[in-house]
Formats: C-alpha cells, structure tokens, sequence
C-alpha cells in the first residue's frame, strides 16, 4: 500500500506489523534515522544497508520523522506504548533535547532551534556538521535530534500495536496531514 506524499515508503499490513518499509526493501525509516545519528554521511548510511539506498530515499525517512512528529503535534493519533514495554524502556534523558514542553515539537536547550529546523535542513542533503554551523547548534545537538525523532518514529510505531490494521491508520494519518 502506498503511503500518500510519498514515492520510496509503502506500508503492508503483514510486513514488520503494518510499519512502513522502503520499497524492495525490509528497511524501516527508523533504522535509517538510527544509522544516520551515528555521524555518518548519507554515503555510509547507503553502505551500511548493503548500497539499497540512495539519498532520495534516505531524505524521504527523514522528511517521514517531521510528518510523524506533525501527526503526532496535531493529535491525530495519541501514542500509547504498552506499560510493560515502556517499563523496560525507562526514561531517556537529553542533553540538548527540551522536550519537556512540548514533546512533538521540542527545541534545542539554549538555543531558539527546534528539532523540527535541524530534520529539515537534513531532509535538504546537508550533512550533520553542515546543519551544526548553519544553525549554530553544537553538533552533538543535531545527533541528539536526529536520535529523539528515530525515537518518536519507534514510539507511534509500538502504540500502533493496538489497532487491528495498523498500516491504514498510518495511511489515513497521513492523508489528514498532507491535506493541511
């Protein structure tokens, strides 16, 4: 199934439980985002998948992170991760994440930066030091941010286990959103 606005991610209700993947591929957008916050370029993310991505697709995950962080932003779907798994999960704390005040839309401590403006210029094809300089962030700033929206990913994933078809939740979701 197709996931709208998009031309890499398809969603299947058999395949990783109703998460998107990247076309001919097992590749969810999460495990790129993970690679990608290990400071590498989009080139040795490519590489660590085997060469089955290139950078359309690798900005296509990112630009999947901003949407979930809207639909999420906008109450489309309110995440709940079941309690024994987020029990083992346990807290996670930032550095340079404030996500205290608004979870789906945090900024960078000390900086008038949110995550949002770092996935953006990412989506753009610049690399970590690159958003670092032109936004002025330190670079393990733009790292973090890359780690908390791979895990906000995972988290509307996990919460999607309630539903009975979970890959046409994601689809209805993101046709609300793309409609805005």
């Amino acid at each position: 199934m197709e996931l709208p606005g998009y031309y890499y991610l398809v969603v299947y209700k058999d395949i990783h439980f109703g998460r998107p993947i990247i076309a001919g591929t097992l590749i969810r957008p999460e495990n790129v985002l993970y690679e990608l916050a290990k400071d590498r370029t989009y080139e040795e993310v490519s590489k660590v998948f085997y060469n089955q991505l290139n950078l359309k697709q690798i900005q296509e995950c990112i630009m999947y992170a901003i949407d979930i962080m809207k639909i999420l932003k906008y109450g489309k779907i309110k995440p709940k991760v079941p309690a024994k798994l987020k029990k083992k999960l346990g807290p996670t704390e930032y550095k340079y994440v404030d996500y205290k005040e608004s979870r789906y839309d945090p900024k960078i401590k000390n900086y008038d930066v949110k995550v949002i403006d770092v996935l953006n210029k990412l989506y753009e094809g610049k690399e970590i030091s690159q958003v670092a300089e032109e936004l002025g962030i330190p670079k393990e700033a733009v790292i973090e941010s890359i780690l908390y929206s791979a895990s906000v990913v995972d988290d509307f994933h996990l919460s999607l286990s309630s539903f009975n078809d979970p890959a046409s939740v994601i689809v209805d979701a993101f046709n609300c959103i793309k409609k805005k």
